[in-house]
């Protein structure tokens, strides 16, 4: 059927060593002959210039629709921010954080963001998005020793705490002696972020005291 659509619709055949039709209907973007096994009349093909092509457009127009969705969560963190202190003495901070702000993965939420303009804020120098193994963690600050993750409520359902803990224990290692994994929630970020390093030291302490 393949063989006698092809011949109708003057789409070029050959035959293989073993006696196998080979089809070559036209790119439906720019009439390269494509090889294909079989002929659909009616199917579209894309030769792979093409096809990488709308791949790479496709990927332009994803990044361009997250950066708009970045750029709204940015002004809605500035804006909670502004809820808990006086956001002018912010502006360093929050330019630091802008200009990173299309780096592709990095800061997927609206609590990210407020983390990141308050740890900058304070002083801290942030590694945001590290690679360890193949887990990314949200944050990395090396004055504290600590891997910072930001979760959102599903995160502390009872089934992932058993993959957390393993998790959190290959990064402690990877990282070295003396670091620590602090998960803080975004319910705790939103409520007033200016408390995160507070809670980041008191959480350090408390541990440490623990051990001793």
């Amino acid at each position: 059927m393949s063989w006698i659509e092809a011949i109708e619709d003057g789409i070029p055949t050959v035959k293989d060593k073993r006696s196998f039709n080979n089809y070559y209907p036209p790119c439906h973007i720019c009439g390269t002959p494509v090889f294909s096994w079989s002929y659909i009349r009616g199917a579209i093909y894309t030769c792979p210039e093409c096809r990488n092509e709308l791949v790479k457009q496709e990927h332009n127009r994803k990044q361009e629709t997250d950066n708009i969705g970045k750029r709204s969560k940015f002004n809605e963190a500035i804006k909670r921010i502004s809820k808990h202190t006086d956001i002018r003495d912010y502006e360093k901070s929050i330019r630091s954080v802008e200009k990173s702000l299309d780096h592709p993965g990095w800061f997927q939420s609206t609590e990210e963001i407020m983390t990141a303009i308050e740890l900058i804020h304070c002083g801290y120098k942030v590694h945001h998005q590290v690679r360890i193994y193949d887990y990314a963690v949200d944050f990395v600050l090396p004055e504290l020793k600590v891997a910072l993750e930001i979760d959102s409520p599903i995160y502390h359902a009872k089934n992932k705490q058993e993959y957390q803990a393993m998790r959190d224990e290959v990064i402690s290692n990877k990282l070295g002696d003396g670091w620590q994994v602090i998960r803080i929630s975004t319910d705790n970020i939103n409520a007033n972020i200016t408390r995160l390093i507070p809670a980041l030291k008191s959480v350090i302490k408390h541990r440490l005291d623990k051990r001793r």
